[in-house]
């Protein structure tokens, strides 16, 4: 069977120009300037002709058209970039292969990844291309407005775009307008002048009406298009009864605002049609758009079989059944505001404010009830045709429970299973919170849906509502499933609350409830029970649940579960120090999501980040930004607020060891943002803490620092509070004690998490600390225990090709390291220190944790930064090089010329050059004095 085309195609037609307009060059010639630039926007109320305008204006103009009209269900992400990359397609098919790819079959969030192949698409098209969003009043999107935002900063000049809408969107429209790269049409422009009232009404409607007449009709109406329109339609019907005679006086008993006229006229206009007409147009103005076979399928007259629970299969009892068609072509030649979709006259809509008088008028006419059977019948219809959001949307227009549970229950897991949470989100948002709370798998999947996004707070009164639900009485097997997904739901609520042993508990509870035929839950309740073991510290069983997770669900083709478990699992081996079973994993996971079908990019944002954490890891720093960079684009079809964070936490990392500070801070801010707003589970939290201490550190900012470290101290319970979940903290807490002069204190409290970290085997961390121990106890001058800890912590790193973690300690590790070559004997170990010290040498100047010394009090004036470039205190001439640090740190040693080029695989004339240059920015004479001076001024301990 041929999958069914989810894009309504109407959508992307020029609306049908009907001959006979009004000519309008003052207004084309506007259009036609503003096709000269970037943008053109146009702003009126409803009924200005606005869109009738800039059809006329583009058509049959030679320029490519892209024309997309939006509604309020394009405020979905994805389906927004769907119909956008769509609509340039019809304009010119060389445009957006590559984005149409990834948008397939997606209703998330657009991301800077499919606008910049459009923008890149356009760049190259042979030839110009106008793209036109018409009613983007509808959308009220933050993120769609920054997806068209984006689109416009960075567009070709070929490119123009018009956006015609009632409302100013909220676009950086200043800052267009300030450099001249917006032409905007507004009311006033709009607004017919008299002579244009007057070809209207007398040419194109055949009124006839004198000069006064049109004067007053212009003057009453203010120009609107609409409301002239309305007021001939009652006219023509005023002539063919009363005498002209009566003209003047049908003209003079205008008054009011335009919405009493609007009422005044919509009756005369209703009135003047059969009861057929009228009939067809109320029932019809529950649609957005209308076509044969939906107008037929919404008349049909369902009494007789509301009480068989179908009222499809008496479409024949029902006025107008069956000729719909010939309705639409009348009321199109009739001039009742409807307006074609298309050439070939399938598709309609109603004019939008006549729809809304029309809908007032229905509600009147058959009351709540009525108006819901319209829409459930349109539900069904959309359902049959595979058009599920507009199924959605009338069964809840309808308040409809059943067909609304149905709907989202029939589509809940696929969208879930697909990784297109956000979709779901978007669907479930269209409910009230009565229809929710009524229905307990709704409460349920609403629940699920705020968890997800972090919504904490919702999710916990959704749960409430649903157990209430249950308590009261449900069938036996519908129970127990509904009790199994509800502790599932619990158990990530509790978890990022804080309380993971609890969690833990709740999922448990909820793996033996989930029936064994719901695969999918089956699948994420396992995933989310071996995160969760992975969060407490329990990594056997974590290791376990997660690997089990894997082969199943490559078995299963379960392609998002297996993505998931495998970026926990690779997470895992990075916390016990395998960087390179960690890599592989990711690895494996990316080849399980299929390249060009354009699905499961949500699961492919996690493998980006995960990849580029390695990368980092591993000094390969430019690969390591581009993976991130395309995570990142690639999240907002995932959504989760944790993974979000991470990502930047990993952005930061990669900015502050290429020296761009400022990206640094600012992707540490925006980490910060979500974990203080959103619900995230504690991973996200504490590397979303630990990057803003390591940040106040490199900032010199030890009072921050400081006063986070005594606010761990008091918060943290005095039970395991060493374990797995505090132990990046008491890192880091040691880490500011050595910052603050007070090694001794660092080096204590290093000792007992070494002794814990190694117990459980988690040799990443305890990398990390053995660095931090022999920073500290060089500090107090222990040399032998800082030899003996670099060692233990070289012979660790080394087989895992750990470098960033070195480098990211600054200059103190560098000269650590060139000490402890300086008596390695040769091996792998003395390869892998001179490796890391090439490292150092291309590193830029960044000022981290390590190189910093304030005061306790924090003065800055009794603080010092040590650089590797341009040491503090008292500037030299010229700052030393990567290289001149080295031998001076050799030839405080006692080594020879000799014996340094030996050590750094250089000629001695090299080394003499070295030291020279040295004394020369040293203003110094000898080795002794270069040495004594390095000291004064910091260079040197």
């Amino acid at each position: 069977m041929q999958k069914a085309d989810t894009l309504i195609r109407t959508k992307l037609r020029l609306p049908f120009i009907r001959p006979g307009l009004v000519y309008r060059p003052r207004l084309q010639a506007r259009i036609a300037e503003g096709l000269r630039g970037p943008l053109t926007l146009i702003t009126a109320p409803a009924g200005f002709g606005k869109t009738t305008l800039v059809a006329s204006c583009v058509a049959g103009g030679g320029m490519p058209v892209a024309w997309l009209s939006l509604d309020k269900n394009d405020n979905q992400v994805g389906r927004f970039l769907n119909y956008l990359v769509a609509a340039l397609q019809e304009a010119d098919n060389t445009v957006g292969s590559e984005a149409a790819q990834l948008v397939a079959g997606m209703q998330q969030t657009p991301t800077e990844a499919v606008l910049t192949s459009l923008i890149n698409d356009l760049d190259s098209a042979a030839g110009e291309i106008a793209l036109v969003l018409d009613d983007y009043q509808s959308i009220n999107s933050q993120a769609v407005h920054e997806g068209v935002a984006f689109l416009l900063a960075h567009c070709p000049s070929n490119f123009h775009l018009l956006i015609v809408t009632r409302s100013d969107p909220p676009l950086p429209l200043a800052r267009w307008r300030a450099r001249g790269q917006m032409v905007e049409l507004r009311t006033a422009d709009l607004r017919f002048t008299e002579p244009e009232a007057a070809h209207f009404l007398n040419d194109v409607m055949g009124l006839h009406l004198d000069a006064a007449s049109v004067s007053v009709l212009e003057e009453r109406t203010e120009g609107w298009i609409a409301g002239l329109q309305m007021a001939a339609l009652a006219l023509q019907g005023t002539l063919s009864v009363r005498d002209r005679e009566d003209v003047p006086g049908f003209i003079e008993g205008f008054s009011g605002t335009n919405r009493y006229i609007l009422d005044y006229l919509l009756e005369e206009v209703l009135a003047s049609q059969s009861p057929d007409i009228q009939r067809f147009l109320l029932r019809t103005s529950i649609l957005e758009r209308l076509t044969a076979p939906l107008c037929d399928a919404v008349l049909a007259n369902g009494q007789a079989a509301k009480s068989r629970g179908d009222d499809r299969s008496t479409r024949s009892e029902s006025l107008c059944v069956g000729r719909s068609a010939s309705v639409l072509e009348y009321l199109e030649r009739a001039n009742l505001f409807l307006v074609p979709l298309d050439d070939e006259r399938i598709w309609y809509r109603y004019h939008h404010l006549f729809a809304d008088l029309l809908r007032a008028q229905l509600q009147r006419a058959l009351g709540a009830q009525g108006v819901a059977q319209l829409h459930v019948r349109a539900a069904d219809w959309h359902a049959q045709h595979g058009l599920m959001l507009e199924a959605i949307h009338h069964a809840s227009a309808a308040s409809d429970d059943e067909r609304v549970e149905r709907f989202i229950e029939q589509h809940y897991m696929e969208l879930v299973s697909r990784g297109e949470m956000s979709g779901y989100r978007f669907w479930t948002g269209k409910l009230s919170r009565e229809l929710v709370h009524s229905r307990p798998w709704l409460c349920i999947y609403e629940a699920y849906s705020h968890s997800w996004f972090g919504e904490l707070d919702e999710a916990g009164r959704l749960l409430e509502e649903a157990e209430k639900h249950i308590r009261s009485g449900v069938s036996a097997p519908d129970a127990r499933s509904m009790q199994g997904h509800l502790a599932y739901v619990k158990s990530r609520v509790t978890a990022m609350r804080g309380d993971i042993h609890r969690a833990i508990e709740f999922c448990l509870q909820a793996r033996e409830y989930v029936p064994a035929d719901n695969l999918a839950l089956q699948f994420d309740t396992r995933v989310t029970l071996g995160y969760e073991c992975f969060l407490s510290g329990d990594h056997a069983n974590a290791s376990q649940i997660l690997n089990e997770s894997i082969q199943s669900g490559i078995t299963a083709g379960a392609i998002i579960y297996t993505v998931a478990a495998s970026c926990f699992m690779a997470r895992l081996y990075a916390v016990h120090g395998l960087l390179n079973k960690s890599y592989d994993t990711y690895q494996m996971a990316a080849e399980l999501i299929p390249e060009a079908s354009g699905e499961h990019l949500g699961a492919r944002a996690l493998v980006e980040v995960g990849i580029a954490d390695v990368l980092c890891e591993w000094n390969d720093l430019d690969a390591a930004l581009a993976h991130v960079k395309q995570g990142l684009a690639l999240l907002p079809y995932w959504g989760k607020a944790d993974d979000w964070a991470l990502a930047y936490i990993t952005l930061a990392r990669i900015h502050l060891a290429q020296a761009n500070r400022s990206d640094a801070i600012d992707a540490v801010e925006k980490a910060i943002q979500l974990v203080q707003t959103r619900g995230v589970f504690s991973e996200a939290r504490h590397a979303v803490e630990i990057a803003q201490v390591r940040l106040w550190l490199a900032q010199g900012d030890t009072q921050a620092a400081t006063r986070w470290a005594v606010s761990q101290e008091e918060r943290l319970s005095s039970g395991d509070r060493f374990g797995f979940e505090h132990e990046l903290t008491h890192i880091t807490q040691a880490r500011v004690a050595i910052a603050q002069d007070r090694p001794n204190e660092g080096i204590g409290l290093l000792s007992h998490l070494e002794g814990t970290a190694r117990l459980a085997g988690r040799m990443g961390r305890v990398i990390e600390i053995l660095l931090l121990q022999a920073l500290a106890l060089q500090e107090i001058g222990d040399s032998e225990r800082t030899i003996l800890a670099l060692t233990e912590c070289l012979t660790l790193a080394e087989p895992e090709r750990y470098v960033r973690v070195f480098l990211d300690e600054g200059q103190p590790m560098q000269m650590l390291l060139a000490q402890w070559l300086a008596q390695a004997s040769a091996g792998s170990l003395r390869d892998y220190a001179i490796h890391l010290l090439s490292h150092f040498d291309a590193e830029p100047y960044v000022v981290m944790a390590a190189q910093e010394k304030t005061s306790p009090a924090g003065d800055p004036s009794a603080s010092h930064v040590v650089s590797p470039v341009e040491p503090p205190g008292q500037a030299l001439i010229e700052p030393l090089s990567q290289r001149e640090l080295e031998v001076l740190h050799l030839i405080a040693l006692g080594r020879t010329n000799k014996e340094i080029a030996q050590q750094l695989f250089v000629a001695p004339g090299t080394v003499k050059a070295h030291t020279s240059s040295i004394y020369r920015k040293l203003d110094v004479a000898n080795r002794t004095e270069a040495v004594a001076r390095a000291r004064q001024i910091g260079i040197l301990p």
